[in-house]
Order: C-alpha cells, then sequence, then structure tokens
C-alpha cells in the first residue's frame, strides 16, 4: 500500500500525461476551430473513468486560437440554443434528448424579495465563472418558496450578468433598493427519460423565450418540478451537453452544434486527471485519503462527485456516513448515480440511524436508486420493517413495489404477513402483487408456498397465472 498520498499524487499526474502524449498517432485536424486535437492512447483510454480528446495544436487566426490552448482535455462540447417560440423550444427539446437524458434549461424566474435577507441563499463563485452557484436555501424563503434550489447557477439579475460573488451581492442590492420582484436568470440541469415525462404540460410565447402556465401534479416527482421549475418561469434557451470521448464523438459534436447560439467547450488541464485520482484514491482505502474524497463529493461538477461517490463506496470510515445520507437524499444531490452509490455504500454498513433516508429514498425518481435503497434497507433486516409496513401504503405504485421487495428480502414472521395482505388487498395493483408473490415464493416456507397455492385457485386470471407459472418452474428443478 502507498503510505504518502502527497508524493502519490504528482506521480500519478505525470505517469497519466505520459500516457496523454505517447501512446497514440490517432488524430484530427479540425478547419473550423483551428484545433488540431488527439484521442487519448489505448493505454489511458477508459482507464480510470478519464474520456476526452486532448488539444494538440491551436492555430493562430481561428476561433479557437486565445481561448483554449493546447494540452487542454476537452470532455464536453455544451450546444446552446436560445428559445424564441413553442416550436423553436420543443425543436431544440426533442434535439438535445436524443443521444442521451440529460439537458440544461436556461430559466428566467420572478422571487417577489423585500430584502437582501429575505431572500434566503447563500452563494459561492462557480469554477466556470458562468455566474454565481446557489450553496444553501433556507427552508420557507422567498427563495424555497420560489422553487431555486442548491447548485442552481445564477448568471443575471434583473437582466445584468454577474460573474462573481461580489457582483451578485453589489447587484442584489441595488436591485432591491426598491423591494419587489427580482428576476433571476439560472440554469438547471435535469435527467428527462422521455419528453414527454418532463412535467411541463402547457407554453405560451414570451418576449425572452416560453412561458410556463400549466405543469403536472408535484406528486407525480416530475423532472421539472424536481428541479424548482414552476409555472410562470420562462424557458429562455435549452443546452445540450455533449459527452466527448474519441475523435468519433467530437465530430458528431460539433456538425450537432455548427448552427447553435453558442458553442462551450468544457475543458481543462486537469479535467480528466481528477477523476483518475479520485478513483485511485478509493482504491487505495487509506483513512487519509477519505477528506479530500468528501471535499470531491461536494463538488458542482457532477462527474467529480460520480467519482467521489463511487470511490467511497469501497470505504471504511465514521466521517463518510452523514455525507452519504445527505447525497442520498434527493432534495439535496440531484445526480442520480451518487445518490445510487450513496445507497450502496449504506447497504454495506448496516446502519439503524439511515433507515429513515433510505425510506425517503424508496420515493426517488429512479428506479436504480429506489432498488439500492430497498437492498440497504432488507440487508438492516428487522429495524428496517415498520418503515417498509409504511412505505406500504405509500400513494405511489412504486414505492409501495420498493418496499415489498424488501420486506420479501427481510422473510421474517412480520415480513411475510405484511406480503400476504398485499395479495389479499383487493385495491393494490397487479405490479406489486407480482412482486409479493416473488417474494413470498423467495420465502419459501411451508405457509409462504400454501398461500400461493390458494391464490394460484382463486382471484385475478393475471395473477393466478403468474403464480402457477412459478409453482411449476419450482416443482421442475
Amino acid at each position: 500500500m502507498i503510505r504518502n498520498i502527497k508524493w502519490f499524487l504528482p506521480i500519478l499526474v505525470s505517469t497519466v500525461f505520459i500516457f496523454i502524449s505517447g501512446c497514440s498517432d490517432n488524430k484530427y485536424d479540425d478547419s473550423k476551430t483551428g484545433m488540431t486535437i488527439r484521442e487519448l492512447g489505448s493505454d489511458l483510454d477508459n482507464r480510470w473513468a478519464i474520456k476526452g480528446v486532448v488539444v494538440e495544436l491551436v492555430k493562430p487566426g481561428f476561433p479557437a486560437a486565445g481561448k483554449i490552448n493546447a494540452g487542454e482535455l476537452i470532455s464536453y462540447i455544451l450546444d446552446e440554443r436560445i428559445v424564441k417560440n413553442e416550436k423553436n423550444y420543443r425543436n431544440a427539446l426533442a434535439d438535445a434528448l436524443k443521444d442521451d437524458d440529460f439537458v440544461t434549461l436556461g430559466i428566467l424566474k420572478s422571487v417577489s424579495v423585500n430584502g437582501f435577507d429575505d431572500l434566503g441563499i447563500t452563494v459561492k463563485s462557480d469554477i466556470e465563472e458562468r455566474g454565481v452557484v446557489i450553496d444553501s436555501v433556507k427552508p420557507g424563503s422567498k427563495a424555497d418558496i420560489s422553487g431555486l434550489k442548491i447548485r442552481t447557477i445564477i448568471n443575471s439579475i434583473n437582466g445584468k450578468n454577474i460573474k462573481s460573488v461580489d457582483e451578485y451581492n453589489t447587484t442584489l442590492a441595488e436591485a432591491l433598493k426598491i423591494p419587489g420582484q427580482v428576476t433571476l436568470s439560472i440554469m438547471r440541469n435535469m435527467v428527462v427519460p422521455k419528453i414527454r415525462e418532463l412535467g411541463i404540460d402547457e407554453l405560451e410565447n414570451h418576449p425572452n423565450g416560453v412561458k410556463i402556465t400549466e405543469m403536472k401534479d408535484k406528486i407525480e416527482g416530475t423532472p421539472a418540478s424536481m428541479e424548482g421549475i414552476m409555472v410562470g418561469d420562462v424557458i429562455t434557451s435549452v443546452i445540450d451537453e455533449m459527452k466527448i470521448s474519441n475523435i468519433k464523438s467530437y465530430k458528431k459534436a460539433i456538425k450537432k452544434a455548427s448552427d447553435a447560439d453558442k458553442v462551450i467547450f468544457k475543458r481543462g488541464e486537469l479535467g480528466g486527471i481528477k477523476l483518475v485520482i479520485i478513483e485511485a484514491l478509493g482504491k487505495i482505502n487509506d483513512p487519509r485519503a477519505v477528506e479530500p474524497l468528501l471535499k470531491a463529493l461536494n463538488s458542482d461538477d457532477r462527474w467529480i462527485r460520480r467519482a467521489a461517490s463511487g470511490a467511497l463506496e469501497k470505504m471504511n470510515d465514521e466521517r463518510i456516513i452523514q455525507p452519504l445520507l445527505w447525497h442520498l437524499l434527493e432534495k439535496n444531490e440531484p445526480d442520480s448515480e451518487v445518490r445510487r452509490s450513496a445507497a450502496k455504500a449504506l447497504a454495506r454498513m448496516h446502519l439503524i440511524e439511515s433507515i429513515d433516508y433510505l425510506a425517503q429514498a424508496l420515493k426517488d425518481s429512479t428506479l436504480g436508486v429506489r432498488l439500492e435503497a430497498s437492498y440497504a434497507l432488507a440487508k438492516i433486516g428487522e429495524p428496517s420493517i415498520n418503515v417498509l409496513i409504511q412505505a406500504r401504503y405509500d400513494n405511489d405504485s412504486k414505492v409501495r413495489d420498493s418496499a415489498v421487495a424488501a420486506l420479501g428480502n427481510i422473510g421474517s414472521r412480520q415480513a411475510k404477513t405484511e406480503l400476504i395482505k398485499v395479495l389479499n388487498d383487493a385495491k393494490e395493483e397487479s405490479t406489486v402483487k407480482l412482486t409479493a408473490i416473488q417474494a413470498l415464493n423467495k420465502i419459501g416456507d411451508p405457509e409462504s408456498m400454501n398461500e400461493l397455492r390458494r391464490l394460484a385457485d382463486s382471484g385475478d386470471p393475471g395473477i393466478k397465472a403468474f403464480i402457477k407459472e412459478i409453482l411449476t418452474a419450482e416443482s421442475t428443478m
């Protein structure tokens, strides 16, 4: 085991740069930007999650000159479309979600504020200088009521651009000399599996884009509502963040962005190296790695947070417990992969103090997080029974389904009794009953199997057929 992390990091970085500079001849001359880019060598590509293309040369007199430097790693290209009307917005959204389920919306949000402290947020600098980042939101404040969330980027106030915390403070103070509404221009990232699931139902044209006039019920937990987007907000732009992994993906992104209103290259000499170091720290599993990993877990970059949470999955240290509990909850952590890693780490720890947090995670909008939370509660066992029984009566069938699966994995008498109640509940949805059937079959004791045989001779035809199929499979094993 490497004992001195201070010495290890420079060595690791030097090794990575050797891989970048000496392992690949695969390069491309981009005549539009004036850059020559090179793919990562085979020794580094896909290693430790590092991805991107390296800028080998920038020609003078071309668009990239003075903005991008040789040696930088390009990991993403951002294609920004200004929203002009409803049709333009829907086309831009569809285009952004064509290859993945991630999109960023530019939003104008008006907030009624009586004074500086009345807004209820603190901000910090944005490392990419897009504005300032909301660091905290006071519960019940005007910001909270208006749907502002932590990690939201604020890039203008009442139309005046801001690039620093000082500019934010000065501009907001000026705007609030007369109490009333302030209009914040913000950026919100969201995961949208399908366009129709975004949660924005009705729009009308607005001088600055399109105004939201109707949304789906917040109970449904749509991507838009979870990101604090509300009726009255104005969508001003759609930003497609395209991941660059090789020259082929670079060419595709450049072509797609050829008619964009604005193109941004996300880059940095150490951008990919950070991911390498974070993963390496996790593999070292040295207590001294905990603090740097927790610092990375608070990064504004979701890829850094993903790498950090993945590294922490493997570590045993009481200092990581509270940060993982915080990042487990969707209201705190917008990235589902980070939440999933937190649930996975907590499942390994079997912590009774995590039960209430895991119960909340059963209501997560992402299936993978719900499954990991369900598994974690099952691993804790009997102490989780009460919260699982409570979740079994939740209004959302997805929550009920996750709770039933966890009860089946616990398999105690109390859990079994509750599973039988599920099957005898006339109002319960068939999908949840199918999960209960699988759970009882997994428990497999005489009482459970007798209950399944009883239901195989009565009740819903679909349920009967499913049980008979399971019983037949069991008898042939």
